[in-house]
């Protein structure tokens, strides 16, 4: 079992001790639907590929999974096939617990949502499906259960999922089982999972309730945008905490209700503009078909959203997995726990460049989408400079000239992304 905790020093985690990325898959229906054998190869990769978390649903995610007959379900099904919220199956649990026992030999901090919003009365996913909505009573024995079959583990709890918290009755519901997973739970740090563009009202994020800020950039039109407007808002909070960019876009998911699917490239983008404006605690990592554990020729329903999924096992091989593997490294190896953009600095790009700046230990990190050149309006040339070729994920060697006060980077000489890092 691993140690996660808030390093007091700066705003990222600390595993066993250790400064650490926490760099998650997402597999929100881990518990429903993988069997051992497909679980323990699943682990086997991501651990390979650098991945050290994954994100699971407690419960699936009713509106928007794959589903066969047969499936594992956590509560006795009545008649008219709903669920007895009354009525724990005992054996969900368990064999959710041997799953996260198994994920923890591997290397993996389990990060479970225990409520998605479709079971918090006042949600938009409540008015789907208004029958999933537990009472106050349900919502504290499910707290329970969920702290007492897992809290040991060392997991780290979302209290949300994809909530919106424009209803007073949601907030006070999620503030209620924050509460509860911090008295029952004390030494497991909590979040919120909100829905995209959201920043949690200050009754959930100022207090004591959560120990770092988690936040969803979505799939939709304003993918490429919103991590940098989501990560640097919450790096201007009143109460700093570590932020992690829970849900970027996911590989091979569909443009929401539009036209193509999000590539390698998409996920980079928007993976490293998350880490550049704030988000460098850890990321969130998706493919679409391992998320909902989908084999082929199955329903999904959320398919007028998100496409249908690619096969569960196709799916873990996209490149993307890859890429943010890197990424982590990257972050580790060159203390990139603290940058803030600062695009006033960028006076010259049509790349449409990411630039920040970290204070301690003095960092700049410029992202480029495009080969083009950019000249940033910084005097850069007492830092060291080294810079990636993320699309072929191997090191380059730009060319970076200095004069004026300025920094001017070169085009480079290939049609991928690119990270150049200043070090002083």
């Amino acid at each position: 079992m691993h140690t996660v905790t808030i390093d007091p020093n700066a705003p990222r985690f600390l595993i066993d001790g250790a400064p650490a990325f926490l760099l998650a898959d997402t597999l929100w229906a881990a518990f429903v639907r993988p069997t051992e054998q497909e679980w323990v190869a699943y682990l086997r990769l991501r651990r390979r590929q650098g991945f050290n978390a994954v994100n699971i649903n407690v419960l699936p995610i009713p509106h928007d999974r794959s589903a066969a007959p047969g499936e594992r379900e956590p509560f006795a099904v009545r008649p008219d096939g709903s669920w007895d919220f009354d009525a724990p199956d005992p054996a969900y649990l368990a064999n959710a617990r041997r799953m996260l026992e198994t994920a923890v030999e591997h290397g993996m901090v389990p990060i479970l949502v225990v409520l998605w919003c479709n079971f918090v009365p006042g949600t938009w996913g409540a008015a789907l499906t208004p029958g999933l909505v537990m009472t106050e009573e349900q919502t504290a024995a499910h707290v329970d259960r969920v702290v007492d079959a897992f809290a040991d583990l060392g997991v780290v709890f979302a209290a949300s999922g994809d909530e919106n918290f424009t209803d007073p009755q949601s907030t006070d519901r999620y503030a209620f089982v924050l509460r509860r997973l911090r008295d029952r739970a004390p030494d497991n740090l909590r979040t919120l999972h909100p829905a995209p563009f959201v920043t949690p009202p200050a009754v959930l994020a100022d207090g004591d309730l959560v120990d770092f800020y988690g936040y969803q950039a979505g799939h939709d039109d304003d993918w490429s945008v919103q991590p940098v407007n989501n990560g640097d808002a919450l790096r201007r909070m009143p109460v700093r905490r570590p932020i992690v960019s829970m849900e970027p876009v996911y590989e091979g998911h569909g443009y929401g209700k539009g036209r193509g699917r999000h590539t390698a490239a998409n996920v980079r983008l928007a993976s490293w503009t998350s880490v550049l404006a704030g988000s460098g605690a850890g990321l969130g990592y998706g493919a679409h078909g391992v998320w909902p554990w989908h084999r082929p020729g199955e329903p999904f329903s959320g398919e007028h959203f998100s496409g249908t999924p690619f096969p569960a096992d196709v799916a873990l091989r996209f490149d993307g997995a890859w890429d943010v593997g890197l990424l982590r490294r990257i972050v580790e190896e060159h203390d990139l726990w603290d940058l803030r953009v600062r695009p006033e600095l960028v006076v010259d790009d049509r790349s449409g460049a990411c630039f920040a700046v970290q204070d301690s230990p003095r960092r700049a990190a410029l992202y480029l989408p495009h080969p083009f050149a950019v000249t940033l309006d910084l005097d850069l040339s007492a830092y060291r400079v080294s810079s990636w070729n993320l699309g072929a994920r191997n090191r380059d060697h730009p060319v970076v000239r200095f004069g004026g006060g300025r920094t001017v980077v070169e085009q480079p000489e290939y049609l991928a992304d690119t990270l150049v890092l200043f070090s002083g």
